[in-house]
């Protein structure tokens, strides 16, 4: 058995622990290209990136439902490994 952690927003959004700009754009309603640069600017608190020269920005998503004030929960999602 497998457990993974991820974040239920308001409204029952499923969100990993750690999103690309692309998964958060939704529940902000905007572009992915506009929170990249939302996060190149500062205003979207991210962890390092990655290695590579490909790698997208890392958003810590609690971190941001707080900032935006969006109530949510961290939840446990159980997998039976065969």
């Amino acid at each position: 058995m497998n457990a993974a952690l991820f974040v239920r927003a308001t409204g029952g959004i499923d969100l990993p622990l750690v999103c690309s700009p692309s998964q958060v754009a939704p529940l902000l309603g905007r572009s992915d290209h506009a929170i990249r640069d939302d996060c190149m600017a500062g205003v979207i608190p991210t962890l390092p990136r990655a290695g590579g020269s490909g790698a997208h920005h890392r958003i810590a998503t609690a971190r941001l439902l707080d900032q935006i004030g969006i109530p949510y929960e961290i939840v446990a999602s159980e997998t039976v490994a065969s």
